[in-house]
């Protein structure tokens, strides 16, 4: 995983100094963090390009890219959803176009709203960490170890130890909406993607 903030970046951001300690919990709230946004963006600038095989359910005859922009599509192979161990059908490149590269938007050939479908593509994207996807990063990692700062509970986290040359972290039920920054929510809704089919 590679995370779209770090200690020093959160340190900063708070003003403060961290311990060692304090930083090695600020790695575990960054990467939370970016866990959280890849899930609540639906996409994610971890992965490396190229991608290989990525799939999706068809929403109509197209499909949203989770990495994005997109550079070229070398490979897109399709199958039936509702058979088991159908045979994946490689498309010819005259079947499928990149029809808006920036936000990873591809139409495939002979598929309808009706047709269940799986696809796999396989691709290459350009997509680096937006500057302001990084910051909201920053800001919800902040406020999470500025709680934990406090003495208070870590939002997403229900406990951390640290022993011997380790650290275990219990995951709670999942972070809420309302436990990131509004000012970080305001920035990550501008990079949500809503597939209209």
């Amino acid at each position: 995983m590679t995370a779209y903030t770090d200690a020093t970046k959160m340190a900063a951001y708070l003003g403060t100094t961290f311990d060692a300690g304090q930083q090695t919990q600020a790695g575990v709230m960054a990467d939370a963090a970016t866990a959280w946004i890849d899930g609540y963006l639906g996409q994610s600038w971890q992965a490396g390009s190229p991608v290989a095989d990525e799939m999706h359910t068809l929403a109509g005859n197209r499909v949203y890219l989770n990495h994005r922009p997109v550079a070229s599509v070398s490979s897109v192979k399709t199958r039936a959803a509702s058979f088991v161990a159908f045979d994946w059908t490689t498309l010819d490149s005259s079947q499928y176009e990149l029809l808006d590269a920036q936000n990873g938007l591809l139409l495939i050939e002979g598929w309808s709203a009706s047709s269940a479908a799986l696809v796999q593509v396989s691709y290459t994207h350009t997509a680096a960490l937006p500057a302001d996807v990084a910051l909201a990063a920053t800001m919800i990692a902040s406020a999470w170890m500025s709680s934990h700062l406090a003495g208070g509970p870590v939002s997403g986290i229900e406990s951390i130890g640290v022993g011997q040359g380790d650290i275990a972290i219990k995951y709670g039920s999942g972070t809420n909406v309302s436990d990131v920054p509004k000012e970080a929510l305001t920035i990550l809704n501008g990079h949500r993607v809503i597939a209209i089919a």
